[in-house]
């Protein structure tokens, strides 16, 4: 398989330096000496446990075990595989990554995935060139209805998929692509008789494409009555609809800092067409955290436009809690929130339509806090046509909401608005919202241990995978032991000898420093071998880049570089250059004695059983051994 380069790693390493990767994720609370501490966005906690070494250039929470360098860091936080963390890096810190032939951790190459989009662009010429046809005179009358000018229609790439069965198959089978190249892009259906059939028929049609301008999806509006009114394309190769906003490859373009979120493609495009350029939507699918990860990179601020009926706001009950519980977690993701409505119900593209562009504007500029919004949500949720307040159930509700808020001014102020209303003491109504938040802090850490525990066994599977494919050549013939197999003191071993850095070529002799057979796992060995190959003697190995190497295998059943860094917490370090030299020793020692030991037993054994002709190369084996036992004794007994 091939790799990105080792020294374009290495760049990326030096130049991704932890404190400011981590940092745009989490709020650092405390720092001591050249470690910066913080609550730790895998999983909830009220005392941070989350660390960062500046020196070693890793990350570690002490809570939930997660650990690694920069690149293993945005690969959790933005679930991105390998290659796409290493780009991802490269793209913000200027460093040009080479185009490599190899497989993503989906298991498709980048030739496949190249080939899948040509597929859906040559899709979207298919449309465009429907849509201008006699038969697609149908939908351009629609699109005209809905004051969508030539150029916003060939701007956001509009099309049309005409009846039929089979049009985009047999046009694509045209142009060469196969049926499996078909199935993967998420454009086509299988009928009972293994035929495919295209997805999107009588629509128009609204390519989706990433935050880059590539066509990743299509979305297809029936022009009548007929439901489903929008018919989407599923996840796919290219394509996961939680982790993309309709229009930010234009929106990104805008100057302002703010993103404005709406519901639907036609709200993007008619505010678009009136000049509101910042405009993206959430892609028929609840708001996520991977979307609000992703506006956080183009803007400050996100204003939420829902629809008004009865559905619509309870999906903005249920983003609004995401979101907040999130940004909880990400404490140094700076982005704010606010709701807006539009007046007597309307849809921004109508509203739009009616009012024009500056009413609109005025409408985002009162858009509400997410904090007020809640608290008014709360009042007019229980609140009847006669203007009757029903306590009760407002009480529920405000009590709730605040909870959700972590600020404290900002839960304060919610709490005293609502005692006004309640007739109670507004330390009361604030003691009741923290009391809920408690609780609910209890329920998300139990969550997220069990998310961990999943994920944690998700990467464990697509490593072991992923070795399994490297491991086609092995001999069937050979014994096969359990491969991520590490005990304690070989793990003590390793981590003490990355402690001693370039005294392990200084002040330790040639014979005494570890070798790849000192452990029993291959994986292990693996470690070693790479250790020793990357070992500079004037500084020892680059952490980042052993947590790098650490972070496409495994060590007894978990994550290694997760295994190695509860290891070195868990092993005492006296810091003293001596000290460190004569423990690593020691443990050398006392594991090769162990070894030794245990292979005098097997020649005794087999003394015992084997022939004459054989039993004098184990009685000269066995000699040599007791020679080199004795050698390592005296040299333990001096230290």
């Amino acid at each position: 398989m091939a790799q990105i380069p080792d020294n374009v790693i290495e760049e990326i390493l030096a130049k991704a330096d932890i404190e400011s990767v981590v940092g745009k994720y989490v709020s650092f609370t405390k720092r001591t000496g050249q470690n910066l501490f913080g609550l730790c966005p895998f999983h909830s906690e009220k005392t941070p446990s989350f660390s960062v070494s500046l020196n070693k250039g890793i990350y570690h929470c002490f809570g939930c075990g997660k650990g690694g360098n920069s690149i293993g860091f945005i690969m959790e936080i933005e679930k991105l595989s390998y290659p796409e963390a290493v780009r991802f890096l490269g793209n913000q810190y200027g460093v040009e990554i080479p185009e490599v032939e190899g497989y993503d951790n989906s298991g498709s190459t980048k030739k496949q995935k190249e080939r899948v989009t040509e597929l859906l662009t040559e899709a979207a010429r298919f449309f465009y060139s429907s849509l201008h046809s006699p038969a697609g005179k149908i939908a351009l009358e629609y699109a005209r209805k809905r004051n969508l000018s030539k150029e916003t229609m060939t701007s956001f790439g509009l099309g049309y998929a005409p009846e039929g069965w089979d049009n985009l198959v047999r046009h694509l089978r045209s142009k060469g692509y196969t049926e499996d190249e078909m199935k993967v892009s998420g454009l086509f259906t299988v009928a009972k008789n293994g035929n495919l059939i295209d997805l999107f028929r009588g629509r128009l049609m609204f390519p989706i494409f990433d935050s880059f301008g590539k066509i990743i999806a299509f979305g297809g509006r029936s022009l009548g009555d007929e439901m489903p009114k929008y018919v989407n394309s599923p996840d796919s190769l290219v394509y996961k609809k939680q982790d993309h906003l309709y229009g930010l490859n234009f929106a990104k373009k805008s100057k302002s800092n703010q993103l404005i979120i709406v519901e639907g493609y036609m709200d993007t495009i008619a505010m678009h067409q009136a000049g509101i350029n910042n405009a993206v939507a959430s892609l028929g699918t609840a708001f996520t955290d991977s979307q609000l990860r992703l506006a956080s990179r183009y803007a400050d601020e996100v204003v939420f436009f829902f629809d008004s009926d009865k559905a619509g706001q309870n999906a903005a009950l249920r983003a609004i809690r995401m979101m907040l519980r999130f940004l909880k977690k990400m404490s140094g993701l700076k982005i704010r929130i606010k709701i807006a409505k539009v007046p007597d119900g309307k849809d921004p593209d109508e509203y739009i339509k009616n009012n024009g562009k500056e009413a609109f504007a005025a409408v985002v500029a009162n858009a509400m806090d997410v904090d007020d919004y809640l608290a008014a949500r709360a009042y007019d949720d229980n609140c009847d046509s006669d203007g009757k307040l029903d306590t009760y159930k407002y009480q529920e509700d405000i009590i709730l909401y605040g909870s959700w808020i972590s600020d404290d001014l900002r839960r304060e102020k919610m709490a005293s608005g609502a005692a006004l209303y309640l007739g109670a003491n507004y330390k009361t109504v604030l003691n009741r919202m923290n009391e809920v938040m408690e609780s609910s802090v209890k329920e998300q850490e139990a969550a997220d241990r069990r998310n961990l525990i999943r994920d944690e066994k998700q990467i464990v599977k697509e490593r072991q995978e992923e070795a399994s494919q490297d491991d086609s050549s092995r001999d069937v013939s050979v014994p096969k032991q359990k491969d991520d197999i590490v005990f304690m003191p070989e793990l003590k071993l390793f981590v003490m000898a990355v402690r001693l850095k370039e005294l392990l070529a200084t002040e330790v002799d040639r014979e005494d420093v570890l070798r790849p057979n000192d452990f029993r796992g291959r994986n292990m060995q693996g470690i070693v071998t790479f250790f020793l190959k990357n070992f500079n003697s004037e500084f020892g190995i680059s952490e980042p880049l052993l947590i790098n190497e650490l972070s496409k295998t495994v060590l007894n059943g978990m994550p290694a570089e997760e295994v190695y860094l509860r290891a070195c917490e868990q092993i005492p370090d006296s810091g003293n250059p001596k000290v460190r030299r004569d423990e690593y020793l020691m443990a050398l020692y006392d594991l090769r004695l162990k070894q030794m030991e245990s292979l005098e037993k097997k020649i005794a054994a087999a003394l015992e059983t084997v022939s004459k002709e054989k039993r004098e190369d184990l009685v000269l084996r066995h000699k040599k051994l007791t020679t080199l036992k004795e050698h390592i004794i005296a040299k333990r007994e001096r230290l």
